[in-house]
């Protein structure tokens, strides 16, 4: 059976390192902020009640987050710490190359191949030129990375489950508490700089729990909600100036 293998060689147009969120490794957002950039907080909730995926795909998630106290019951809330790229990186350089390219983030790194291992990688859904997917150098084989690109994507995964409580407890710290329903809307905060570095540094050194905090979701689709304040689920106002709510 012929293999199905993708190659790709970056040619440097810049492309994906515009109009996007950065997602960062916990380490890679204090980096990120002490060179004087911002950072996006992007909130999502679940629970198991309404997951409509595989249990694969529900360990997966979970793993990545954190059980929370919201309303009368408990949920399981992500937090993902992204570099502001919404214009465009702020370590591109006007030759549109990296001006961190020895200390870029691992998504940086792993790019185009997919960290969640249940999104396949496809040329259509990617940025990059036709000329990009030309190159001999191969990318991945019926999925999988070559070894060097796989040990990246493993390391980031670890990171996400390693950093997940530690992400929590600094959005508990800057009050940061209304999450939306996965794969329906996105929170996204930007809080000032200096008071999530400062929350960062907190956590880090301390190693403290996060403090407790009374969490909420925002849900703007009538079914959904039904359907979340019969779990005994709170539930945010449908308003807000502290965070954008963009619905999926």
């Amino acid at each position: 059976m012929q293999s199905d293998t993708v190659r790709f060689s970056c040619v440097g147009c810049g492309v994906c390192c515009k109009g996007r969120l950065i997602p960062l490794t916990l380490a890679e957002a204090q980096q990120w902020l002490i060179r004087g950039h911002d950072i996006a907080v992007i909130l999502e909730a679940f629970d198991e009640s309404s997951w409509p995926r595989s249990s694969e795909e529900f360990a997966h998630a979970r793993g990545r987050s954190v059980s929370v106290h919201c309303g009368q019951t408990q949920i399981q809330v992500i937090a993902v710490f992204a570099g502001r790229a919404l214009e465009q990186c702020p370590n591109l350089r006007e030759d549109n190359l990296c001006g961190i390219y020895e200390e870029r983030p691992l998504v940086c790194r792993i790019y185009p191949m997919e960290i969640n291992p249940f999104i396949a990688l496809r040329q259509d859904n990617k940025a990059c030129p036709p000329q990009a997917w030309e190159s001999n150098d191969i990318l991945c084989t019926d999925g999988r990375a070559d070894p060097a690109l796989e040990a990246l994507v493993i390391q980031s995964r670890q990171a996400d489950r390693a950093d997940a409580s530690s992400k929590i407890a600094i959005c508990a710290q800057l009050g940061l508490n209304v999450a939306s329903w996965k794969d329906n809307a996105l929170a996204v905060y930007f809080p000032p700089r200096e008071k999530l570095l400062e929350a960062i540094h907190s956590v880090k050194s301390t190693l403290e729990e996060y403090p407790g905090c009374e969490w909420q979701v925002r849900v703007d689709d009538s079914s959904l909600r039904e359907l979340l304040t019969a779990s005994a689920v709170s539930l945010a106002a449908n308003e807000s100036a502290d965070y954008i709510f963009h619905v999926l």
